[in-house]
């Protein structure tokens, strides 16, 4: 008996897949071509039909041995895609290791620049908007990358409009996503531009993803980067703040606790997690209140204590100047909780 997956729809009479080429090269990361690769593969599982059409395309034809060690099978090579009469509507451009050995490629950015002239969308996966930047195509537009290549990204091509903080950027044909996973976001806001919200929701689920994630990267890579922090004291310090964020963290007791002055605290503060003391305790509570607000039903005036901010108005100022949206309006629209769910109505 053929397996129906619970939410597939009725099948519509098949239309023309739509045809989407990804980039292959060595030590790509295996996420940024596979990420993709599985919202595209469980939309045509739902649909019932192949909505998408995946094909890998090296410069040899030769298959890609990813970052992980895995080898990816491929469909072509430049020479066959460049003769081949056929349509394409996307190229999806992903990142990876293997992205500094390319970056100055001339075969690889002419063929980046051939595809351009072919398809609809050039889908930039996390470092790939580097390679796609190197092509000359992004001048003048937004675009993002992962945040640890974004010094190198502002260094080589300033005339783009880099937006490191974005999940993803849209200029055009060019869509571009952050870093690693931030390539499903991408995808998914893509499926849902061309079969609609319920199916990009369905694939969601089905993936155990969000829709639309809240924030930007530096919610993510702040805190990620504390952790490698430049001496023991301070990434103690780093840790205490994020397990502690009641304690009253002024500047000063700050740097008192690692033995060393306010001044050279932000310095080591800035460094680390280009963030200043403060800012960096401000993002610890606000990350530690959204986690209680999207996952508990807990009252707001309990999370405000708990995540440090001591009442529900300082919270309140503190969500609406960074994230423009208030602590009940934001657990309305992305709690989970079962019983908040169910008293939203009397609230």
């Amino acid at each position: 008996m053929a397996y129906t997956h619970p939410n597939q729809t009725t099948p519509k009479p098949p239309t023309p897949s739509r045809r989407v080429a990804i980039l292959g090269f060595d030590d790509v990361l295996m996420m940024d071509i596979a990420g993709p690769a599985q919202v595209f593969g469980c939309a045509n599982t739902i649909l019932g039909y192949p909505a998408y059409s995946l094909s890998v395309v090296t410069s040899d034809g030769a298959d890609p041995v990813t970052d992980t060690g895995l080898t990816i099978g491929t469909s072509d090579s430049f020479a066959t895609m460049r003769a081949s009469k056929s349509d394409w509507d996307d190229i999806v451009v992903p990142g990876g290791p293997g992205v500094d050995a390319i970056l100055n490629d001339a075969h690889v950015q002419s063929f980046i620049r051939h595809m351009t002239h072919r398809t609809n969308r050039v889908l930039s996966i996390c470092s790939g908007s580097l390679l796609t930047a190197a092509a000359g195509l992004l001048d003048g537009k937004s675009a993002t990358s992962h945040w640890e290549r974004s010094a190198q990204a502002q260094d080589l091509f300033p005339q783009v409009h880099w937006q490191m903080d974005r999940i993803y950027t849209s200029d055009g044909k060019f869509h571009c996503s952050a870093g690693v996973t931030a390539g499903i976001d991408l995808t998914l806001a893509m499926l849902e531009a061309d079969h609609g919200r319920k199916l990009a929701l369905d694939v969601a689920r089905e993936m155990v993803v969000f829709l639309h994630r809240h924030g930007g990267q530096s919610q993510y890579s702040h805190p990620l980067k504390a952790q490698s922090a430049s001496n023991e004291k301070l990434g103690g310090l780093y840790a205490k703040i994020q397990a502690e964020p009641a304690r009253n963290w002024t500047v000063s007791a700050m740097a008192h606790s690692v033995g060393t002055t306010e001044r050279t605290l932000h310095r080591a503060f800035v460094r680390d997690t280009r963030k200043s003391p403060s800012q960096f305790v401000q993002d610890c509570r606000l990350g530690i209140a959204r986690s209680y607000l999207e996952h508990s039903a807990m009252p707001i005036k309990d999370v405000a204590r708990q995540a440090g901010f001591g009442d529900a108005q300082s919270m309140r100022r503190c969500f609406q100047n960074l994230l423009g949206i208030t602590p009940t309006d934001y657990q309305r629209r992305f709690g989970t909780d079962p019983h908040r769910r169910e008293s939203r109505g009397t609230e």
